[in-house]
This record gives C-alpha cells, structure tokens and sequence, in this order.
C-alpha cells in the first residue's frame, strides 16, 4: 500500500501560514486542503464555502470526497464533539505526547483519527496528489495525523514575530465567509493575542519531541517573506519533492483557485500575488506595547533568535 504523504503546517495564527499552503498548493502533485481540523464543523455542519467559494457538498472536489468517508450530519457532529474534547486543557497535551502512536484507548482521538485515515487517502485520489497540506496550525492537530497508519508525516513550524501578530489580531478590515454572506473576522487584544503565541509555540516544541528530526522543519514568516522562492524550494527539499516552485519571479506567484475548507480570507485571493514582508506593526504599535509584547514572550523570541525591537532577525534556527 502506498503511503500518503502529509504536511502538517503548525503555528501562531496570523504568521502567514495561509499563504504559506497556497502557494505550496499551486506545485504540481501538492494540494491544500486549508485548516482540515474545521471540516466536519464549519465545512460539513455550517456550510462555510470551500476556496472555490462553494459550499462543500456542490464543490467539484469535496462533494467527491466526502461520500468516500463516513459524512452524514450526526457523524460530522459527532466528530466535531470529539474534536472539541480535544482541544480542552485536560487532553490537549495527551494528544501531542502519543503523536506517533496508534490506539492508544481515548475515545475522542480514536474516533478522529478513524475518520481522518479514511479521509487523507480519499483526498489523495480524487485530486491526485503526492503531498497533501493541512495548515491547522496547532500542534494538537498535527500529532493527530502524527499517529496514523499509512502516513508519511512532516511537520513545517512556522512563526511570527509575536508583535506583528498582536497587531494583526487587532485589525479590523478583515471579514469571513459564512452561509449567506459575510461577517468582521475575529479580533484580539494584546494579552490574549501573546499568550495564544505562547501557547501555541509551547506545544509545537513539545510535539517537536515526539516527531522524527528529519520530519521537522522550523521557518520564520520574515525569511519567508524576505525571500518566499528559496523558503518554498526549501520545503520542497524538506518533503522530498522534486516539482519546481510555482514563482513567476522571486517574490511573485499566480494563485488559482484552491479548494481549502477553512483559514484566514486570504485563502480566496487568485491571480498573481507579490510576497513582501508586512512590517507595519514596527511604525504603528505604539513602542510600549513593543516593549510588552517582548517581556511576555523574551524566553521563547531567544529561542526563537529574534533581533532586539526595532530590527527584524533574518538568521535561521537549525
């Protein structure tokens, strides 16, 4: 049996891992499914559209998928339950400590990780691809593939500098698609937004321990962003994959239309995309929330190798 190539893409939300897995979609043999932990919740049950702003069940590729696997409306409830039992504090860091391992007697986690082995391969299929990408971007979700049989699985860490996702989480020119239109996208307010970064940092370099070192690749969005082709032929490296990178220049893609199931509204854009670092938080974030964003996040921005404030870091962490 062929196995299943996967690319979990785990790490703070707004560190521009959504555009990150278009691009890595638009290689030949890869495609992104977005952030498949929302499938069965908003995909199947509230009906939010597809990349191809359809919903699921008339989308070209998912309304072929779907009936491959179990996908009625009480099996999606039912799974989204045990994806919420999950995601509580109690089980969370169970779930990452048995990623490599099979059964391991939790009903929630056995329950999804029975459907998502249906689901990756029927994927697989219908689309034709090597390498399936899930930006789900939390460490919990990434351990759940972890742990599947059939799956050949990386993992790719992507992070942010927590200021800039702060002042991301603060905007509020961002809006959703949901059934019957449109909504303003969630907000944050600094504290909760650094200690998501935080939380979610810690649990990848928990997983990080449980995840072979060659299936482990660290990126930071301002390498990406400073030079997206060598970071996107980087990955490529990383998954064994010998397809070109789908730039037309060094920082320019032309992105067609994807079929992801959930992420940020960036996921709708087509036509060629430019790549450019967006540092406007360093102008804008006032200094003294610069200064309390570090002393929050001062341990992990060490490990991390960012450049004292005011100054982006470009080196990498092997």
């Amino acid at each position: 049996m062929t196995s299943t190539t996967v690319l979990s893409i785990v790490g703070p939300g707004r560190s521009g891992t959504t555009i990150l897995a278009s691009v890595l979609g638009e290689v030949p043999g890869v495609v992104s499914v977005g952030e498949l932990r929302w499938l069965w919740r908003r995909g199947v049950l509230e009906r939010r559209p597809c990349g191809c702003g359809l919903p699921l069940d008339e989308c070209p590729v998912w309304s072929v998928v779907l009936p491959k696997v179990r996908h009625g409306t009480a099996e999606a409830a039912a799974i989204a339950a045990a994806q919420d039992t999950l995601s509580s504090l109690r089980h969370r860091m169970r779930v990452i400590r048995d990623a490599a391992r099979g059964s391991v007697g939790c009903a929630p986690l056995d329950r999804v990780r029975e459907i998502t082995a249906e689901l990756l391969p029927a994927i697989a299929e219908v689309t034709g691809a090597r390498v399936i990408v899930d930006s789900s971007k939390r460490a919990q979700d990434a351990a759940v593939l972890a742990g599947l049989p059939g799956i050949d699985h990386y993992v790719l860490h992507m992070v942010r500098d927590p200021g800039a996702v702060a002042f991301s989480w603060q905007r509020r020119d961002k809006t959703v698609r949901v059934a019957g239109g449109t909504r303003p996208m969630a907000t944050r307010r600094l504290l909760p937004s650094v200690a998501r970064w935080t939380e979610n940092c810690l649990s990848a370099e928990v997983l990080r321990r449980h995840v072979p070192p060659a299936n482990w690749l660290f990126l930071r969005y301002e390498d990406f962003a400073a030079e997206p082709k060598a970071a996107v032929e980087r990955v490529l490296a990383f998954l064994g994959q010998e397809s070109p990178s789908p730039f037309v220049d060094e920082d320019a893609v032309v992105l067609g239309t994807n079929h992801t199931v959930a992420g940020n509204p960036n996921r709708f854009r087509t036509g060629r995309v430019r790549i450019a670092l967006d540092d406007e938080w360093r102008r804008r974030m006032p200094r003294s929330r610069q200064l309390a964003v570090r002393a929050l996040a001062w341990p992990l921005l060490l490990r991390y190798r960012y450049a004292r404030i005011g100054a982006p870091a470009r080196e990498r962490l092997r």
